[in-house]
C-alpha cells in the first residue's frame, strides 16, 4: 500500500523531493492538469492555493482510512495547510478549469468555493479511486490506474462548443477580453454567456477573466523587476486599477505577494 515512504522510495521525476507531479494520459489532458503525490506534513504551515478556477480531488490516507474530497472552483485563496498537515499520504487529482463538469455535469457554480465528500457526490467513481489506491503498489501503477478510471468516462464527456469557444479565446487574450466581446463574437447575449460560464467554469466571466489575468501578473511577479510597469502588460489602465484587481481576486497587494511568496502557491500547470 502506498504511503509517504512511496514518495521518497519512487523514481519518477520530483518537483522537490517531497512531491511527484505526473501527466495523466495525453486523451485525458484536455480535462485533467495532473496527478500530484505529496507528503502534507512537509506543508509550510501557512500554505494558500491562489486561485485558478479550477477543482481538485484530494484524495488523503490516514490510521488505514482512505478518504476522497472534492475542493470545487476555486475563485478564492483557500489556506489548506490546517487540513493537509493531519494525513500521512496525500495524492491529488487536479483539474483544468471547465475539466471536472465533463465527469460529473454538476453545474460548477454549486460546488464553487467549498467542500465536498466525494463519496456523496458519485459513489462508484469514488469506489474505483479507493480500489485503485488500495490495490496499487507504486506510485506510477495507481497513475495508470486512475488513467483507466477516467478514460473509462471520457465517451460521456460533453461541454457546449460555445463555451469552449469563449473560453479559449478569454485565456488566448490573457483574460483582458470583455464579456460583451465574447459575447458578440459567439452571437450569445450576456447573459447567456455567463450563464454558460458559471455552469462549466463556475463563475462568471468577469471573475474567470480576472483571475486568468492575476494568474499571468503572478507569473511575471516572478521575473519582473519593475512591478511599477506591471499594469501595461496586463491589460491594466495604470498601477492603482492593478492593484485593485490583484487585491480582489488574492486578498493582498503585489508587494504583500512578492514578501510572503513561499506561503503561496499558483498552480503552473492550470490555465
Amino acid at each position: 500500500m502506498l504511503n509517504q515512504a512511496s514518495i521518497y522510495q519512487s523514481a519518477l521525476p520530483k518537483i522537490n523531493e517531497n512531491m511527484i507531479v505526473i501527466r495523466p494520459h495525453p486523451l485525458l489532458r484536455p480535462y485533467i492538469a495532473n496527478y500530484t503525490f505529496t507528503d502534507p506534513s512537509t506543508m509550510p504551515h501557512q500554505q494558500t492555493i491562489l486561485p485558478t478556477i479550477s477543482s481538485t480531488l484530494v484524495c488523503t490516507f490516514q490510521n488505514g482510512h482512505f478518504t476522497a474530497g472534492l475542493r470545487g472552483v476555486n475563485t478564492k485563496p483557500t489556506a489548506i495547510a490546517n487540513y493537509a498537515r493531519q494525513f500521512d499520504f496525500m495524492f491529488l487529482i487536479e483539474f483544468h478549469a471547465a475539466g471536472f463538469y465533463p465527469f460529473l455535469k454538476i453545474d460548477q457554480h454549486y460546488l464553487a468555493d467549498d467542500g465536498f465528500l466525494f463519496s456523496e457526490l458519485d459513489s462508484i467513481l469514488y469506489k474505483q479511486i479507493a480500489e485503485g489506491f488500495y490495490t496499487a503498489n507504486s506510485i506510477h501503477e495507481l497513475t495508470n490506474k486512475l488513467d483507466t478510471i477516467f478514460l473509462a468516462r471520457i465517451n460521456d464527456a460533453e461541454v457546449n462548443p460555445t463555451f469552449q469557444i469563449a473560453f479559449e479565446k478569454s485565456l488566448s487574450c490573457n483574460g483582458t477580453i470583455r464579456v460583451k466581446d465574447l459575447a458578440n463574437e459567439t452571437f450569445y447575449s450576456e447573459k447567456q454567456m455567463n450563464r454558460l460560464f458559471r455552469k462549466y467554469a463556475g463563475a462568471k466571466v468577469k471573475t474567470c477573466s480576472r483571475i486568468i489575468r492575476m494568474k499571468k501578473a503572478v507569473e511575471l511577479l516572478n521575473t519582473e523587476s519593475n512591478i511599477g510597469l506591471l499594469f501595461e502588460r496586463t491589460g491594466h489602465h495604470d498601477y492603482a486599477h492593478f492593484v485593485h484587481d490583484f487585491r480582489a481576486i488574492y486578498g493582498i497587494t503585489p508587494k504583500e505577494y512578492l514578501e510572503k511568496m513561499s506561503l503561496f502557491y499558483n498552480d503552473p500547470y492550470k490555465l
